[in-house]
């Protein structure tokens, strides 16, 4: 009994390291030096707000050094809507599904900052990084249907909805609103487990409640859940941009990303 565990594994081991080549076969990490980015300033821009937009700046000029030009707009318009905190916009089109790369490890050498012929701050950047170029393209045939996620709840409500997968799958999933974020699932309570293909799942499981609260009239809320081939756990802090930076590390083929908006208000504020 005891040599038929060890086979089972031993098995279970070689098949995720199995998983993880295949992962790393599908993505090619570039290190950049000395990469240039740089931004005026508007009116109403704080000085870190325009360094950020060259930073920004830079990690565009890498990915095209890297020769990632297929879909550069949606970088562009993936870091507008960063820097411009519009996560809306940023979660109900395909921006994260056509960036067909990712700017990681930037390490800022120099900071310039000067002001133009037209008294505009002008901040210039040289960075360090490594750009994640993908070499894979999404799988079609991989979704995910999700079921049960309401636009409107009030505070100290539960959370509970439906899952099914077309493929066999691991799931990260978190909540954001205005001032925080955490990690909604696997929990404290609940485990990873593998989502089997073609069945469907109900969250939270018999092991926890999702509460929904907010101290707020109403408060803004947008829920990401990332479904994965393979396991792939997070462990970064439980903060918007490093989230971010983890999913576009995942290649395309082996990730599907679920986006969902919804209110959470206070009971007298429904009847209104």
């Amino acid at each position: 009994m005891k040599d038929k565990q060890l086979t089972i594994a031993l098995l279970l081991i070689l098949a995720s390291l199995s998983l993880n080549l295949r992962a790393q076969n599908k993505v090619k990490e570039i290190k950049l030096t000395n990469i240039s980015g740089k931004a005026i300033g508007g009116n109403m821009e704080s000085l870190q707000q325009v360094k950020e937009r060259a930073i920004n700046e830079a990690k565009i000029s890498a990915l095209k050094q890297a020769g990632i030009e297929e879909n550069i707009s949606s970088f562009t318009d993936y870091f507008q809507s960063e820097h411009d905190n519009k996560l809306e916009e940023l979660f109900t089109t395909d921006i994260l599904s056509d960036i067909r790369g990712a700017v990681k490890n930037v390490d800022v050498i120099e900071t310039k900052k000067y002001f133009n012929d037209f008294d505009k701050l002008v901040v210039e950047v040289r960075i360090n990084c490594t750009v994640v170029k993908y070499l894979s393209e999404r799988d079609l045939t991989f979704d995910v249907w999700v079921d049960g996620i309401g636009k409107f709840y009030t505070d100290n409500s539960k959370l509970v909805f439906k899952v099914k997968s077309s493929k066999d799958c691991y799931a990260n999933m978190f909540i954001f609103n205005q001032d925080e974020a955490y990690k909604l699932f696997p929990n404290g309570l609940e485990e990873s487990f593998l989502l089997a293909q073609k069945t469907e799942y109900v969250f939270p499981t018999y092991k926890a409640d999702y509460y929904l609260e907010t101290k707020k009239d109403s408060e803004a809320h947008r829920m990401i859940m990332v479904f994965t081939k393979m396991e792939i756990p997070y462990t970064g802090k439980i903060k918007y941009k490093d989230i971010i930076d983890w999913i576009f590390s995942i290649p395309p083929d082996m990730r599907v990303i679920k986006s969902f908006g919804f209110t959470v208000v206070q009971e007298e504020k429904m009847g209104e």
